[in-house]
């Protein structure tokens, strides 16, 4: 009979881990005791598994709307990289969200199975989810002419699915998919769920715009206060920004980004990592009101498919961009196909087919220019935009005061129409954004 409470107890406590409602480790738990880790830190995937779709019409169709998002060679791309990383053992890899098309639970799943030799070897993975990923309505699958809902993810089958990440924390907030994790004694990751969604399967769009609770808000000064007083400093993550990075705000930038702003700069929070804009970015406040310098990682999926790499020493943060390459793990017969042995060409071309339609719109609109003019003009405005997606940006760079003296940068500048998109491509005046060394 004794036995009975104890059984109990277990069962309760495996319950609760399973949720996610208590904290899965004690406090004093870190991913290495080494006094150097490294992380790699990534976003925006958005990986659709392959039992989704047999890549025939309705699936090519999806492909024609997605902005330059590689959907076909995603687990090639994921392959080289696990590879990559069992070779050079960071402590851990960090997604900041968007890890599927639009939310399909099968995409989560075959995610992380590819995702699993990493923790095999002792490498944690850590991951949050951005708008497209909880109880997304646009979750489909794609059969021939045809498309059809899917199975959603759902927070409890967030939880469930990576079930190792909430494993790895030293607390769960309760209120949402948050957690922190030790990294090691002296360094604390945030991890953080800013995306607003419903508790129930949806139809409609996925919500763009990202908003922390207030309940979360709480969980995140009580674990600023832990941080601070176990003398570690603290890395923050989120999928959406906390600074503007474009003319473009609504629906990028948190909802109550002020408020985070203030909580972050209250404890001296370094360094912000998020995604969703699908833009390479590093940005201190504009208002120089925050100390906090966020790095914005451009998407996974996208040309030139990066990641960033971070070390760290007890009083020293450095961040560097690494471009993906496939060609060391691709097999022979993958090696016939030029998509993936030149992938980086592959991916800045279909970033400008994908986006030629479109500026050309833009650019024909100005019916005094010739021919060639026009060509330059659109052929300019790509080249700013993959410049803005890349960070290739800097406005103080060469590279870029090359451009401006460009037939089709003084053309753009001086067409009237292109006003709102040239002012918002023009150049990053804030940081370079492939590099950043901080001193503690």
């Amino acid at each position: 009979m004794r036995r009975v409470p104890i059984i109990l107890t277990l069962l309760i406590t495996t319950c609760l881990l399973a949720l996610g409602l208590t904290t899965t480790n004690a406090a004093d738990h870190y991913l290495t005791k080494s006094s150097q880790p490294s992380f790699w830190v990534l976003s925006d995937p958005h990986f659709i598994a392959p039992s989704l779709h047999d890549n025939r019409s309705a699936f090519k169709q999806i492909i024609k709307t997605a902005a330059g998002k590689d959907l076909t060679d995603q687990p090639v791309a994921l392959h080289a990289l696990v590879q990559t990383a069992l070779k050079k053992r960071p402590t851990a890899i960090i997604i900041t969200g968007d890890i599927t098309f639009n939310g399909e639970l099968a995409s989560a799943k075959s995610l992380t199975q590819r995702l699993q030799p990493l923790r095999q070897a002792g490498i944690a993975v850590l991951i949050i989810p951005g708008n497209h990923d909880i109880d997304d309505g646009w979750a489909r699958q794609f059969s021939g002419k045809q498309q059809k809902a899917t199975t959603q993810i759902s927070p409890s089958a967030w939880r469930q699915i990576f079930a190792d990440d909430y494993q790895a924390a030293c607390a769960v907030d309760n209120d949402s998919l948050s957690y922190a994790v030790n990294l090691n004694k002296r360094y604390r990751l945030l991890m953080l769920d800013d995306n607003t969604y419903s508790t129930q399967p949806a139809t409609d769009a996925p919500n763009t715009g990202g908003k922390l609770k207030q309940s979360t808000l709480l969980w995140i000064g009580e674990q600023l206060h832990d941080a601070k007083a176990a003398g570690q400093q603290t890395l923050v993550f989120t999928h959406h920004n906390l600074y503007a990075h474009s003319q473009m705000k609504k629906g990028w930038v948190l909802d109550n980004a002020a408020t985070l702003r203030r909580l972050l700069n209250r404890y001296h929070v370094p360094v912000l990592f998020s995604g969703h804009i699908h833009a390479q970015d590093i940005s201190a406040d504009p208002a120089k009101k925050c100390t906090t310098t966020e790095i914005v990682s451009g998407s996974f999926s996208m040309t030139p498919a990066s990641y960033g790499v971070v070390t760290l020493t007890p009083h020293k943060f450095h961040y560097q961009t690494h471009q993906l390459n496939l060609t060391p793990y691709l097999t022979a017969k993958q090696r016939q196909q030029p998509n993936l042995v030149h992938y980086q060409q592959h991916l800045k071309q279909l970033f400008q087919q994908m986006n030629r339609n479109m500026v050309a719109r833009l650019g024909t609109t100005d019916s005094g220019l010739t021919r060639q003019q026009t060509s330059a003009e659109i052929n300019c405005l790509i080249d700013l935009n993959w410049r803005f997606e890349t960070g290739n940006d800097f406005a103080k760079s060469a590279a870029f005061a090359k451009l401006k003296r460009t037939t089709g940068y003084k053309l753009a500048a001086q067409n009237p129409q292109l006003t709102q998109p040239f002012n918002t491509l023009n150049g990053d005046h804030n940081l370079p954004d492939h590099q950043l060394t901080l001193h503690f």
